[in-house]
């Protein structure tokens, strides 16, 4: 039988070796990171390729706007900035990329490590990596056939502007791909530990309810002791590589969700332009406006699983937590080994609580993203007022 996760796993990872994201190579079956001259240089040549095209692209004066063919100034502002906040986004995170080579690597190694200690999560991830697979594929193949749109508009003029906004935009979709697998993995490895925890905290509860405690008693808590610390470990490591993922995709991450923000707003601009002065006006093509329709609706549900899939793993997070506090339900104390690990357990969490955010600037927490979704609409609906007034 086909496995699919795997299958899709290794095309991302020879995807990211092609288009030049990933400058180091390894080996998942011994959890051996390391670099080679071979993908080292490949790599080098590829992002020099794109730097050099990017430079050409700003400095021959190209036409930025390959959608519309009828558009006012407010519309070549808005494109201009979706599109030159995407391409230095895209450039962040190949220069990200050279510049924490070694954090990356590191991380990597983590994530191979996490995932032989529990291999049974790849069960667990199987529909997130197919969703976000299809997702993303998807997105690239609207994207690439609104290029050719507008290729046939514009004719090859602008052929090389295009090859760049395609490449950076495969480089970022990829970076935020491999962001959400390995969050991915961590909700994966938390559900694991989570269940682990809740059958000690169940068989504890029995324990303290026994009134006769002989040899059997102690060695039983000596026995669930261990466990506990097991638990604590993995999720030590795991709250490390939350920490790993927002250092190494810091810059990106904060790119990523400017580029969210933005587009969003910029979108929603550009669907209420085609409504007012509608497709005829702007000499927008019926194929390009449904072609464009899907890519704007994938976008906006690539961003809701990328945020759904780090609020999930908060809420496990908090599931661990909530875990714990039945310890105070137990009906006495137990033996004074196991009664140490729950503390050093609840130690470990209070002294250092899972925060997720983008540099150390904006938490990622409902209550933001729901603050966050309430801006991109007031800053929408003031675009759309500006176009009313003054266009």
């Amino acid at each position: 039988m086909v496995d699919w996760v795997v299958l899709l796993l290794k095309a991302v990872h020879i995807y990211c070796y092609l288009i030049g994201l990933s400058n180091f190579e390894y080996d998942c079956r011994t959890g051996r990171v390391f670099t080679s001259w071979r993908c080292t240089i490949y790599a080098f040549m590829a992002n020099i390729l794109i730097l050099i095209t990017t430079i050409y692209h700003f400095t021959a004066h190209s036409n930025n706007n390959l959608i519309f063919q009828s558009a006012n100034k407010l519309h070549e502002y808005v494109i201009i900035v979706m599109s030159g906040l995407k391409i230095v986004a895209g450039l962040i995170t190949v220069l990200n990329r050279w510049l924490q080579r070694g954090q990356m690597m590191q991380l990597v190694k983590d994530v191979i490590r996490l995932y032989m200690i529990n291999p049974q999560s790849k069960s667990m991830i199987r529909w997130g990596v197919i969703l976000k697979a299809f997702i993303s594929f998807a997105m690239d193949l609207f994207q690439v056939r609104l290029s050719v749109d507008a290729l046939e508009r514009q004719g090859t003029a602008d052929l090389m502007g295009l090859f760049v906004k395609l490449c950076v935009s495969f480089i970022m979709n990829l970076a935020i791909s491999q962001h959400f697998l390995v969050m991915l993995l961590i909700r994966a490895q938390y559900r694991i530990i989570n269940a682990k925890l809740r059958k000690v905290i169940e068989e504890s509860r029995n324990l303290s309810f026994l009134q006769h405690r002989n040899g059997g008693f102690m060695t039983r808590c000596c026995y669930l002791s261990d466990q506990l610390e097991d638990i604590g470990e993995v999720q030590s490591k795991l709250q490390s590589m939350v920490g790993q993922l927002g250092e190494v995709f810091g810059m990106q991450g904060l790119m990523a969700y400017s580029g969210y923000y933005l587009s969003i707003v910029g979108t929603s601009y550009m669907s209420y332009s085609i409504y007012k002065y509608g497709p005829q006006n702007l000499k927008l093509s019926p194929k390009t406006s449904i072609i464009a329709c899907i890519w704007i609706t994938l976008f906006y549900l690539d961003a809701l699983v990328n945020c759904n899939n780090m609020l999930c793993v908060l809420d496990h997070h908090k599931d661990f937590l909530g875990l714990l506090e039945e310890r105070t339900v137990f009906a006495s104390s137990l033996d004074i080994r196991l009664e140490e690990s729950f503390e050093s357990l609840q130690l470990q969490l209070a002294r250092n609580p899972l925060k997720i955010n983008v540099m150390g600037m904006f938490p990622i927490t409902r209550g933001s993203t729901a603050a966050m979704c309430a801006s991109i609409i007031v800053n929408s609906i003031f675009l759309i007022q500006f176009d009313m007034e003054f266009f």
